[in-house]
């Protein structure tokens, strides 16, 4: 899912995404084949983080070009838990980059560098996992943005979870609001393998911006 939770693999542990992941707009659609996302644990309450991914784009004019996609180094750091406080609360600052500045030329990765220090916070409800998610998007080139999400996951079996997200962003001053209704499911495979996929369609978003179709389908890595 988009919004993040305070949960980090472990001490010594790392926890590894591998996916396919699409965005589709009218007369375009862009591939991450595959995103990579690599969390370690530092710790039982730290993760680093890298993300990046090489991006396919092909649009109605013209046939498809690849390259390197942003790229992305976050720390978070989980300073409550549930289990002692009632809920658990961390903060996942990151900055998301370009290596190869050709890629925002071709239309592969946005311009300028972006930092977020988002918050998350999570509890559990009876059978229903609350995830929350707020904080600022500070780009140096454009506006800055407010960045929200909100995840609820049930289990239906003990291999299987379902979950529904709103995510959102908005322009410092509270317009320009983009909505994002996403739809996913966690099917644990093996212990040391998570199948994770998801389903999105943006709901609402500026008069002159087209509305975008999201899907991920990849494999949680955990040892």
């Amino acid at each position: 899912m988009i919004t993040d939770d305070p949960g980090t693999p472990g001490n010594g542990k790392f926890e590894i995404n591998l996916a396919v992941a699409f965005e589709q707009r009218p007369h375009e659609i862009s591939w991450d084949v595959p995103a990579i996302d690599i969390n370690y644990g530092l710790g039982d309450r730290i993760q680093l983080t890298l993300q990046t991914a090489p991006v396919l784009l092909k649009r109605s004019d013209h046939g498809p070009i690849g390259g390197l996609g942003s790229t992305e180094v976050a720390v978070k750091w989980r300073f409550l838990d549930e289990e002692t406080s009632g809920f658990s609360v961390s903060t996942f600052p990151r900055v998301i980059f370009n290596v190869v500045h050709s890629s925002v030329r071709r239309g592969l990765a946005d311009d300028g560098t972006r930092v977020q220090f988002p918050v998350q916070v999570a509890r559990k409800f009876g059978v229903v996992d609350i995830d929350l998610e707020f904080g600022p998007l500070l780009n140096s080139v454009g506006r800055s943005e407010w960045l929200y999400g909100m995840v609820g996951g049930t289990e239906v079996t003990k291999t299987t979870e379902l979950m529904a997200e709103l995510h959102g962003a908005s322009r410092i001053s509270f317009d320009q609001d983009v909505l994002m209704v996403n739809f996913g499911i966690r099917q644990k495979l093996t212990d040391h393998a998570i199948l994770i996929a998801s389903l999105g369609h943006e709901v609402r978003t500026p008069a002159d911006q087209p509305l975008a179709f999201i899907g991920y389908c990849g494999v949680q890595l955990l040892y």
